[in-house]
């Protein structure tokens, strides 16, 4: 009887955590710049829904880059030009990093005086911008590294025979 290759090897518990912080992350930064454009009422929610969001992101990306850096032990001999690979791990780090500093900026917001929360809001503002321009690039990266390079991706010889379960 010939194995199945395991869904459950190493270096694919990255792309198994990596979704839900991009997404999280993503929805943050939108609800974060919509309390710019929403009434006051609207955007006291948007910035409430803003910090949850960033809270299950920040918390998950860097699991997300824990599992990354397992990953990349594994792949990083693999794969045709890991450069990329290295790429897609520096800008997964510029992310990460400036959205939690925008979420270390919200948790401030409470302690400190109101004279401070307009400029943070715009200070947080751009950071959802460079955040999010910063993962949408990691994520074509780690896009390229995957469907190019074939990283993580079990491949079958030519007739199948590696994956016939008998």
């Amino acid at each position: 009887m010939v194995e199945v290759h395991s869904m459950w090897r190493t270096e694919l518990w990255h792309p198994l955590i990596v979704h839900l912080p991009i997404t999280a992350l993503l929805l943050a930064a939108i609800a974060g710049l919509l309390q710019f454009i929403l009434s006051k009422a609207n955007a006291k929610i948007a910035l409430q829904m803003c910090m949850i969001l960033l809270v299950i992101g920040v918390a998950g990306g860097w699991a997300a880059i824990y599992t990354g850096l397992l990953a990349y032990n594994i792949e990083v001999r693999k794969i045709c030009d890991p450069k990329v690979l290295q790429e897609h791990e520096l800008w997964a780090y510029v992310a990460i990093i400036i959205f939690s500093v925008a979420l270390a900026i919200h948790i401030l917001k409470k302690w400190l005086g109101k004279k401070f929360v307009i400029p943070l809001n715009i200070i947080c503002g751009a950071l959802y911008i460079l955040g999010a321009a910063s993962l949408l690039y990691s994520g074509h990266l780690g896009a390229t590294v995957v469907y190019q390079q074939g990283a993580g991706v079990h491949k079958p010889k030519p007739d199948c025979s590696d994956y016939i379960i008998d």
